[in-house]
C-alpha cells in the first residue's frame, strides 16, 4: 500500500487526497472481498488482511475538531468521507458476510487496534532543535510489544521527518542517532510530559482541509508511514490530559532581551537593529516552539533555513541588515543555550557563512545536487 501511495503521489498524471484515496481503497477492497467469498475459495483472505490493515493504520478523524471551514468544504463536497468510518464499515460488512456462511478468517483483527502501553519518551540532539519521541504500544493490552517513533525536526517548522517501529526504545535511539549523526551521539532517553508530546506531534493531529499536506521531497520510508504516524500520534495524545502540562515558550520578552545583550557591546542599539532583529524572529523556527530550549536552539541547519527564507521573503534592504546580524544574533542564543565547544564553532561558522551572502547576490542558492535530504543529518 506504502509504494502505490508513494507512486501516485508522484505520478504527474495524478491527483489525489490522502484521506479520501484511503477511503476509496477500503471501499474498493471491501466490495472486492465480498466477491471473493460469493465466488467461493481462499482468495478473499489477503483481501481480508489488506481491509483488517487499513481499519488498523488509517488516522482517527475526531468530529470535534472539525472546523467551520472542513464544515463548508463537507457540505460543498458531500462525497467526501471519513476514511476511518469507512474502513470499519466495510470490516463490518464483510464480518457479517463470514458468519452467515460460517467461514472464519486466518487473521485476526484486534477490535481496539494498538494502544499505547506506557510513557512516551523523548530525546534531543546537542542543538535542541532535533526530537525523537518514542512510545510503547501493544495490540493485546497491558505490556509493549512494540515501539512506534517519531523523528521530528524544528528547524524551520515542527515537521516529522522519519517514522516507524522498533522493537524497543533502545532500538529506537540507535537509529535516530545515526540518521542524525554526531550532534545526537549523546542524546539520551527521558520522560515526555503529555503536553510536550501533543505540542511535537500537533503536525500529525492537524483535522482541516490542508492537514496532511506534503512539501514533495519526502522519502519513500516516510510515506509508507503517512497514515500510520498520524494514526499512532492521534492514539497517543488521546490517551493523555494535554492540558495538564506547561504551555509552549512565549518569545514575547526575547526582543528585547536580545536588545539589551546587545546595547551591552555596542553601547547604542540603532534602528535598523531593530528592525533587524523583528526580521530574524519572524524566521527563526517553528512560530510556536515547544519550550525554551527549543527557541534558543541554533543549529546549522536551523541558521542555514533562516537565511534562506530572509533573502527569499524581503527586499534586500529590509533583508541584508538581518542576515548580517545573524552571527550576533547566533552568539546570544549561543549563550542563552549554553552550546559550547565544537557544536557552537559549527553554529558560528554557519551564522558567518550565511552573512556573507545577502539578499540580490547572484546564485546564491545551492545547485540541485547540493540539496540536503529531507531527514537531514545534523
Amino acid at each position: 500500500m506504502g509504494d502505490e501511495f508513494c507512486d501516485r503521489l508522484q505520478s504527474l498524471e495524478t491527483g489525489l487526497h490522502p484521506a479520501q484515496w484511503l477511503r476509496t481503497l477500503a471501499e474498493e477492497a471491501g466490495a472486492a472481498l465480498r466477491a471473493g467469498i460469493a465466488q467461493g475459495g481462499d482468495d478473499w483472505q489477503k483481501l481480508w488482511a489488506l481491509l483488517c490493515g487499513l481499519a488498523l493504520t488509517t488516522p482517527r478523524m475526531l468530529t470535534e475538531a472539525v472546523g467551520e471551514t472542513a464544515l463548508s468544504v463537507r457540505e460543498e463536497f458531500p462525497d467526501i468521507q471519513d476514511p476511518y468510518e469507512t474502513a470499519l464499515a466495510e470490516a463490518g460488512k464483510v464480518t457479517k458476510l463470514l458468519a452467515g456462511r460460517g467461514l472464519e478468517p486466518v487473521v485476526s483483527c484486534p477490535a481496539g487496534g494498538s494502544r499505547p502501553a506506557g510513557e512516551p519518551l523523548v530525546a534531543r540532539d546537542v542543538y535542541g532543535s532535533r526530537l525523537l519521541l518514542i512510545a510503547p504500544f501493544s495490540y493485546e493490552g497491558g505490556v509493549p510489544d512494540h515501539w512506534y517513533a517519531w523523528d521530528i525536526d524544528l528547524c524551520w517548522i515542527d515537521v516529522v521527518v522519519g517514522a516507524g517501529v522498533f522493537a524497543s526504545a533502545e532500538d529506537g535511539l540507535r537509529e535516530w542517532r545515526d540518521a542524525v549523526g554526531p550532534a545526537a551521539s549523546g542524546a539520551a532517553l527521558s520522560l515526555c510530559a503529555a503536553g510536550m508530546t501533543a505540542r511535537l506531534l500537533a503536525p500529525c493531529l492537524q483535522t482541516g482541509v490542508l492537514a496532511g499536506m506534503l512539501q514533495g521531497q519526502e522519502p519513500r520510508e516516510l510515506i509508507h508511514e503517512y497514515y500510520r504516524l498520524r494514526r499512532r500520534a492521534r492514539d497517543l495524545t488521546g490517551s493523555a490530559d494535554a492540558g495538564a502540562s506547561s504551555s509552549p515558550f512565549g518569545a514575547g520578552h526575547v526582543q528585547d532581551a536580545f536588545l539589551d545583550w546587545y546595547a551591552t557591546r555596542h553601547d547604542n542599539v540603532p534602528e535598523a537593529v531593530t528592525e533587524a532583529t523583528g526580521t530574524i524572529l519572524g524566521e527563526w523556527g517553528p512560530h510556536e516552539n515547544p519550550d525554551e530550549r527549543s527557541f534558543y536552539a541554533c543549529s546549522p541547519h536551523r541558521i542555514e533555513m533562516a537565511a534562506h527564507l530572509i533573502r527569499e521573503g524581503y527586499f534586500a534592504d529590509y533583508a541584508n541588515p538581518a542576515l548580517q546580524l545573524l552571527p550576533e544574533w547566533t552568539e546570544w542564543c549561543i549563550g542563552q543555550s549554553g552550546l559550547a565547544g565544537d557544536s557552537a564553532a559549527r553554529s558560528r561558522k554557519a551564522a558567518s557563512s550565511a552573512a556573507s551572502v545577502l539578499a540580490g547576490d547572484e546564485n546564491h542558492g545551492p545547485a540541485p545536487e547540493d540539496e540536503p535530504p529531507f531527514r537531514r543529518p545534523e
